[in-house]
C-alpha cells in the first residue's frame, strides 16, 4: 500500500501546475491571469499545509487523524525509495516557502516585463519545486538523480524564459551546457558506486562500503559526485556559471536558484555523504575536498563581489560565499553541524528572498539592476530601504540580525570538530563582505535619488517585506524555536 503522505506536497505542486496549464487553455486575456496566479498560490499553500500534516503524523500530534493512517511511523513510499522524515520535512519547508515567495516576485516582475507565457512560467516553477521537494526525500541514488534533473532541467528553461532578451538566452545556454556536464559527472560517479556496491539504496551503499578498503576508482567516484553536486550549489571552483546566470535570468528565477536550488543541493549532500559515504575508507577524501571547496568559495565569492556594479551579479557572488559558509557546518557533521546548516538555510531564506523582492520592485520602477540606480531608495520607499539594510546586514552576519546567529552556530560547529581554520577564514571574509553589502546600503540610504518619484507596492508585497524583516530581527534575538525544529530534524538522520 502506497503511503501518499510521503509525497503529498509534490502532489499539490504537480496538480497545481497541470491546473494552471489547463486553465490557460480557456483564459487567454490578461484580466483572467489572476485565476492562474491564485491556483499556483493555493497549490503551494496546500503543499505547506500537507507538510504540516506529515510533521504531525511523524510526531503523533496530527489533529486531522483522517489524513494519517500510520500513527507515528515515518511516511515512506515506493518500497522505501521516498521517506519524508523530519529532516526531509524541514528541507521541504524551506523549498516551499522559497517557491511561494518566488511566485510573488514573478507576479511583480511580469507586471513590469509583460509576456504571453505567464502560465508556462508558473507551471515550470511548480514542477521545479516538486523536483527539489522529491530530492529531499530520496533514499536511493536513481530517485535522487531523477529528482535533481527535474529541478535543473526546469531551471534551464526558466533561466532562458525571456526569449527576446539576449541576456536571458545567454544565461540559459551557459547554464544548460555547464549543467549537462556536471550532471554527466554525477551520473558517472553514481555508476561507479553501483558497480562497487551492487545497490542504489543510499543506506545499503554505506553498509557495503563499510567492509571495503579505498581504491583509486572509488576515490574517483567520490570526486565526480562532489564535483557534480558542487555545481548545483555554486561551490567554487564550480561556480563559473553563477554570475552570468544570475544576472541574465529573470529576477524570480535568480531568487529561486539562490535558495530553493541551493537547499535541495545540500539535502542531497547530507543524504549521500553522511549516510552513504561516511565510511572510514572514504571520509578523509571527501572531507578534504569539501574543506578546500568551502574555503575557496568563501574567499573567491567575497573577493569577486567587491568590484561588482550590478546588484544581481553581486548577489551571485554573495551566494557563492554563502555556500562556503554553509559547507563549514556540513563538514562538522553530526547533529550539531547539521542543526547549524538547517538553521542557517532557514535564516538565509528570509534574508535573500526579501532582498530579491526589493530588487524586483526597484527594477519594475527603474528598469535597471545597476547599484548606482539605487540612490535614494530610502526616500522613494522607506520600507525598501529598511529591507535592503536589514537583509544585507543579515547576510553579512552582523548582530543583532539572524544571519549573525546562523554564522555563530555554523562556525561554532566547525570549531568543535577541529575546523578552526575554516571558521577563521569565514569570520575574516564576513567582515570583508560588509564592504560590498554596505555599498548598496549607502546608495539606498545616503545618496540623493535621481528620480524622486515614490515606488508603489501592493499590500501583499508590503506584508511580505515586513514579515521578512520581523523574522530576521526576531531570529537574531530569539532563535530557539527554529533551532529546536532544526535539532529535531537533524536527529532524525542519526537515529
Amino acid at each position: 500500500m502506497i503511503q501518499y503522505q510521503a509525497f503529498l506536497p509534490e502532489i499539490w505542486l504537480v496538480g497545481a501546475a497541470f491546473l494552471v496549464l489547463i486553465f490557460e487553455l480557456f483564459y487567454k486575456s490578461n484580466s483572467d491571469r489572476g485565476l492562474l496566479k491564485a491556483v499556483a498560490v493555493v497549490g503551494v499553500v496546500g503543499a505547506l499545509l500537507s507538510l504540516g500534516c506529515e510533521l504531525g503524523c511523524v510526531s503523533g500530534g496530527c489533529p486531522v487523524q483522517a489524513c494519517c493512517s500510520m500513527g507515528t511511523t515515518v511516511p515512506t513510499a515506493f518500497g522505501g525509495f521516498l521517506k519524508t522524515d523530519a529532516l526531509a520535512a524541514f528541507f521541504k519547508l524551506i523549498i516551499l516557502l522559497a517557491t511561494l515567495l518566488t511566485l510573488l516576485i514573478s507576479f511583480r516582475y511580469f507586471k513590469a516585463n509583460p509576456t504571453f507565457y505567464v502560465a508556462e512560467f508558473i507551471a515550470i516553477i511548480l514542477f521545479s519545486a516538486a523536483g527539489a521537494s522529491v530530492l529531499t526525500s530520496a533514499q536511493e541514488i536513481i530517485t535522487l538523480y531523477v529528482a535533481l534533473e527535474t529541478l535543473t532541467i526546469s531551471s534551464y528553461l526558466l533561466a532562458a524564459f525571456m526569449k527576446k532578451d539576449k541576456s536571458s538566452n545567454e544565461a540559459g545556454m551557459k547554464y544548460l551546457l555547464l549543467g549537462a556536464f556536471s550532471s554527466a559527472l554525477l551520473l558517472f560517479g553514481f555508476s561507479y558506486l553501483y558497480g562497487f556496491t551492487g545497490t542504489t539504496v543510499i543506506a545499503d551503499i554505506g553498509k557495503a562500503l563499510a567492509t571495503q578498503v579505498s581504491s583509486p576508482l572509488l576515490t574517483l567516484a567520490v570526486i565526480m559526485i562532489v564535483a557534480g553536486l558542487a555545481f548545483k550549489i555554486s561551490l567554487a571552483p564550480f561556480h563559473m556559471w553563477t554570475p552570468d546566470v544570475y544576472e541574465g535570468s529573470p529576477t524570480p528565477v535568480t531568487a529561486f536558484l539562490s535558495v530553493a536550488s541551493k537547499t535541495a543541493g545540500f539535502a542531497a549532500f547530507v543524504r549521500l555523504f553522511w549516510v552513504g559515504l561516511s565510511v572510514p575508507a572514504l571520509q578523509p577524501t571527501w572531507i578534504g575536498l569539501f574543506a578546500v571547496l568551502a574555503v575557496l568559495s568563501i574567499i573567491l565569492g567575497n573577493l569577486e563581489a567587491l568590484p561588482q556594479r550590478n546588484i544581481k551579479r553581486l548577489m551571485a557572488y554573495s551566494s557563492i560565499a554563502q555556500a562556503g559558509y554553509i559547507s563549514a557546518g556540513f563538514l562538522a557533521g553530526g547533529q550539531l553541524g547539521l542543526t547549524a546548516v538547517l538553521f542557517y538555510l532557514f535564516v538565509y531564506l528570509f534574508a535573500n528572498m526579501s532582498v530579491f523582492l526589493a530588487i524586483a520592485i526597484v527594477n519594475g520602477k527603474t528598469g535597471t539592476d545597476q547599484i548606482e540606480d539605487y540612490a535614494g531608495i530610502w526616500k522613494r520607499s522607506p520600507l525598501i530601504g529598511v529591507v535592503l539594510l536589514v537583509g544585507l546586514l543579515s547576510l553579512a552576519g552582523v548582530p543583532p540580525f539572524a544571519g549573525f546567529s546562523g554564522k555563530w552556530y555554523l562556525f561554532g560547529a566547525a570549531i568543535s570538530k577541529g575546523y578552526t581554520w575554516i571558521a577563521l577564514v569565514g569570520m575574516i571574509f564576513s567582515v570583508v563582505s560588509l564592504y560590498y553589502y554596505l555599498q548598496v546600503a549607502r546608495q539606498a540610504l545616503v545618496s540623493e535619488p535621481k528620480d524622486p518619484s515614490p515606488i508603489e507596492m501592493n499590500w501583499v508585497e508590503r506584508a511580505v517585506l515586513v514579515i521578512s524583516v520581523v523574522f530576521i530581527v526576531t531570529l537574531g534575538f530569539w532563535p530557539t524555536p527554529v533551532m529546536q525544529m532544526a535539532q529535531t530534524a537533524a536527529s532524525s538522520l542519526f537515529n
